[in-house]
């Protein structure tokens, strides 16, 4: 299953990949310039949601659902729900799930404004592009809309 836009994601339900419910999606996180979602934060209500990326990832029609078992989830990274993600930070939820990176600029660096400017959601957040992941590493979560094709 696929969605039109990033902001589609929002307040979907997010599953483990061993079945459990983890709450709803309350931020997707875009690399600069990328259509597919590199992360997503929940549960929704929670002043520090936990952070995954969508490596593995499947959209059905009733939830997203993880590559990832609960018990590693809810022992992992958590974020400010109201932060911008910083290329240190980025990098460091990317290596607890095992995808470690190179990076080679400020671990402070971060985007600022939203990832899916075409319908301007909050909670869809531009984060630092990181070196070795592009589109083509993630699920095809989300379709290109013509209108914003290259």
């Amino acid at each position: 299953m696929q969605v039109s836009d990033a902001g589609r994601l929002l307040s979907i339900e997010v599953r483990s990949a061993d079945g459990r419910p983890l709450g709803r999606v309350g931020t997707v996180y875009i690399a600069d310039g990328s259509v597919q979602p590199l992360l997503v934060s929940f549960p929704a209500d929670r002043d520090t949601p936990f952070v995954a990326p969508l490596f593995g990832a499947e959209l059905t029609p009733d939830a997203l659902v993880l590559g990832y078992s609960a018990e590693r989830v809810t022992a992992g990274p958590a974020v400010d729900a109201e932060a911008r993600l910083s290329v240190g930070e980025i990098a460091a939820v990317l290596a607890y799930y095992g995808r470690a990176v190179t990076v080679d600029r400020p671990l402070t660096e971060r985007v600022q404004g939203v990832g899916d400017v075409g319908f301007n959601h909050a909670d869809v957040r531009a984060v630092p592009r990181m070196p070795e992941i592009g589109d083509d590493d993630l699920p095809p979560i989300v379709v290109t809309r013509p209108s914003h094709s290259g």
